[in-house]
């Protein structure tokens, strides 16, 4: 009976945002270039991910390899096929408010370069503006896919899945 309860409420949670639009925020590249999203992926899918702590890393570490060879790099078989635009977006908050030039920089020296455009720092603290998503648990990332309208239509979080890669993929004409 508590696994039924359970998976129920899993369902409620990663579905109640079906249909929800992100609310709009700018911010910047972590080469620099200015964005408002989700404007900026109107007419295409987009996959935003929004990750708020270090606890959440390993999680957002298990789905960077898959999202970046299927939808950055493409380099599957018909991978082309798959016109995701892709945004990886922190949220700082607290000390590591003070800190996102120094996690930038970081990322800036680590990180392959076709990755920096896909990487994207708010203007401001995101917390209040993403309460309506209902992202209440820090420990782990968020994903939301976006159809051609802006809309959300496939809401998961946590580790990785090929079910979860799965449905998005079912998702993508």
């Amino acid at each position: 009976m508590k696994k039924i309860f359970t998976f129920c409420f899993v369902l409620f949670f990663c579905f109640n945002a079906i249909g929800q639009t992100i609310p709009s925020f700018s911010g910047s590249t972590a080469e620099d270039r200015r964005v408002n999203l989700p404007e900026v992926s109107k007419g295409k899918y987009a996959l935003i991910c929004f990750a708020s702590s270090k606890k959440a890393q390993a999680d957002l570490e298990s789905w960077l390899n898959p999202v970046y060879n299927r939808y950055i790099a493409k380099t599957g078989f018909m991978d082309d096929m798959f016109d995701v635009d892709v945004f990886f977006v922190p949220i700082f908050g607290g000390a590591e408010g003070a800190m996102q030039e120094t996690i930038k920089r970081r990322f800036i020296e680590t990180a392959q370069k076709d990755v920096w455009p896909h990487l994207v720092f708010a203007e401001k603290g995101l917390k209040e503006t993403l309460v309506p998503l209902k992202m209440e648990n820090e420990s782990v990332p968020y994903f939301f896919f976006l159809n051609k309208e802006g809309k959300i239509v496939y809401k998961t979080f946590g580790a990785f899945s090929e079910e979860k890669f799965d449905a998005i993929d079912d998702l993508v004409e």
